[in-house]
């Protein structure tokens, strides 16, 4: 049979252990507080916006760029002029909408 242990005994066992378990935490806090200096980051700036826009309906060729624009309440005319720029120069032309800066 094992011999027991005193009470005094235990109780220097613990503080051993605990003592050990401190100087444990201790270390990976200070660990812990290199790595969260290192991984500091700055916030992107904020983009400006372009001030107030508006819609307005662009007629496009067949490449995508720009060859008339219309007001916003002029659909039906911007359509008419695509069609007749489609049959006048026999390629494609359509109409989009698009936000430019109010002026």
């Amino acid at each position: 049979m094992p011999a027991r242990s005193s009470n005094k005994d235990r109780i220097a066992k613990a503080a051993a252990e605990a003592a050990a378990g401190k100087k444990a935490k201790a270390k990976k806090k200070a660990a812990k507080k290199k790595v969260a200096k290192k991984k500091t980051s700055r916030k992107k700036a904020a983009t400006k916006s372009a001030g107030r826009l508006k819609l307005v309906w662009v007629v496009c060729d067949h490449s995508g760029s720009g060859v008339k624009e219309f007001a916003f309440n002029e659909e039906k005319l911007a359509r008419k002029e695509a069609k007749r720029l489609s049959e006048d120069k026999g390629k494609a032309h359509f109409v989009k909408k698009d936000k430019i800066p109010l002026e």
